[in-house]
């Protein structure tokens, strides 16, 4: 009985497969849409970009620096008062008389807690500048490296180098802010902004929002090919580079993103958002980990240890800008608690451990020591 099942069994296998149709070779599958396609330029030249209004607001920057750098000269007396007047664009206090007439300040576009912060930080600098003696733990003045005398820098009574702080800490309330939070965000570039009429010299009003992102990255259009003249931020990704290949990322997401916008291909825009900020945020926390190595190396020199932990300061600043931080607020608190009020007193541990977290955080564990 057994044979008999068996066999029937084959039987209507082989019947059932006799009887098939031959249908041919199988369907090719469908396409599967990618969107639009078009060409990403090598380099930031687009048609009707405009991004004069941050190239001003970088040549105020640059001026500001200028002008608190002078305060590395013992016995120059700086003046609040001046630089809360370059800070607005009042009263004409630029050498460069396009910046005092161009209607532009840094003021407004700060990130609006920190404002009238800076303003208290310039009455600190001026304050440390009257004073008439060297500077040393406890006493304003200018500290000089006793390693490299070249090396002089106007600190507070605490060692807090102000000018450092002032710049770092703009760098981010104004570029870094106005980048991530502003002209990244759907207000500039979301779906309900106009990106259809095209103003002579300037795009849409889509485009223009992107273009005035990457007017504060400091960078020319050629980037990276083209290093020279970068600045602020520019300046920063480039010393990154070698070992976190910062350069492309960011300025590729730039081009990628003003391509898209201008192809209507608004996934890709949102993606390259994602990649400017995160890329940027890491950007600012290698940093802080650069100048935490150097500050160990030198520990003993009073006037490398205080200008390193015074460029730490004004960046920790900036980590609270960017509206998709991967740091809390707390972590930030706490970096900060870290540093300490006196630089004078910084120990190795508190550095190792600001960079341990920085580390953690952003996933640099394994470059933390090259950086």
């Amino acid at each position: 009985m057994e044979r008999v099942l068996v066999s029937l069994t084959i039987l209507i296998a082989l019947t059932s497969a006799g009887c098939r149709k031959d249908t041919g070779p199988e369907p090719e599958p469908e396409p599967i849409s990618t969107g639009p396609t078009y060409t990403i330029p090598t380099s930031y030249t687009f048609a009707n970009v405009n991004y004069s209004g941050q190239t001003t607001r970088l040549d105020m920057m640059a001026e500001m620096k200028a002008y608190m750098s002078t305060g590395n000269t013992s016995l120059t007396v700086l003046s609040a008062q001046k630089l809360k007047d370059m800070y607005a664009n009042a009263n004409s206090q630029f050498t460069n008389t396009a910046l005092n007439t161009s209607g532009k300040d840094i003021k407004s576009k700060t990130f609006l807690v920190d404002q009238n912060v800076y303003e208290t930080y310039m009455d600190n600098l001026e304050a440390a500048s009257q004073s008439t003696v060297a500077g040393s733990n406890g006493v304003a003045g200018v500290v000089t490296s006793p390693v490299t005398s070249s090396k002089k820098y106007l600190c507070d009574a605490n060692g807090v180098e102000w000018t450092q702080v002032i710049e770092k800490g703009l760098m981010g309330s104004l570029m870094y802010y106005q980048t991530t939070a502003v002209y990244l965000d759907a207000s500039k570039i979301g779906n309900g902004v106009d990106n259809s009429t095209v103003v002579a010299g300037q795009g849409t009003a889509m485009e223009h929002g992107w273009d005035e992102a990457f007017g504060y990255f400091g960078v020319p259009v050629d980037f990276p090919t083209n290093t020279a003249g970068i600045r602020f931020w520019g300046k920063y990704c480039n010393d990154r580079n070698t070992i976190l290949s910062t350069n492309a990322l960011v300025m590729n997401a730039f081009l990628k993103g003003r391509a898209a916008i201008s192809n209507k291909d608004y996934t890709t825009r949102d993606e390259q958002v994602a990649v400017v900020r995160d890329g940027w945020e890491k950007v600012i926390a290698a940093t802080i980990i650069s100048y935490v190595n150097s500050t160990k190396t030198n520990i003993t020199d009073d006037a490398v240890r205080n200008h390193n932990l015074s460029e730490i300061k004004g960046f920790l600043m900036n980590l609270k800008c960017n509206p998709t931080k991967k740091i809390t607020t707390a972590q930030i608190s706490s970096l900060e608690t870290l540093l300490g009020t006196n630089f004078y007193t910084i120990t190795i541990a508190n550095l190792d451990q600001i960079k341990d977290d920085l580390s953690n955080i952003y996933g640099l564990n394994s470059v933390k020591n090259s950086l």
